[in-house]
């Protein structure tokens, strides 16, 4: 992905009712769909020319949102133990992996990652991933956040790596 050219025409958005975790994947289906972008605080900020696109980004991403605590709610009385990892959750992964293996001091991917690893942390492989590549991917992710979560000084040069076959590995399974 290419950098946010400050010099063009420049759109915000303000996105301070939205959860980081909101912004997180909103920075994910960014990146995906190969918009520059740059995040200060809680705002956003894109190529004008990109106004149409992120605008669709972000009313699919208030959708889902609705639909997932309408989703919510009728599964609350169901047992969570064992349920297995869903194919978004690998689409953020990839996507993740890739932005760290560029650039390990991202702020938003480190916190994405974060929240990433405790929902498949307990979770079973998704139908489509083999047992073995499953434990290998979770390992992955531990690596990757053991080498820039709380660490003094992160090992960036290892994450890297280690995100870089993280998103090799999800490119020939996913």
């Amino acid at each position: 992905m290419s950098e946010l050219d400050l010099n063009a025409p420049i759109t915000e958005w303000e996105l301070d009712e939205w959860t980081p975790e909101a912004r997180d994947e909103l920075t994910i289906a960014l990146t995906e769909s190969g918009i520059a972008h740059k995040w200060e605080e809680t705002v956003l900020l894109a190529a004008s020319s990109f106004e149409v696109d992120v605008e669709e980004i972000l009313d699919d991403l208030e959708n889902d949102e609705q639909n997932d605590e309408q989703n919510d709610e009728q599964n609350d009385e169901q047992d969570d133990d064992g349920d297995s990892a869903d194919s978004k959750v690998l689409g953020q992964l990839s996507a993740v992996a890739q932005i760290i293996s560029r650039n390990p001091s991202d702020t938003n991917s480190i916190r994405t990652l974060e929240r990433l690893l405790e929902e498949i942390d307990g979770a079973s492989a998704p139908s489509e991933i083999s047992d073995s590549a499953w434990r290998q991917i979770k390992d992955l992710v531990n690596q990757i956040e053991e080498a820039l979560v709380g660490r003094t000084e992160p090992d960036e040069s290892t994450a890297m790596d280690i995100a870089g076959r993280l998103f090799a590995i999800l490119r020939s399974n996913v």
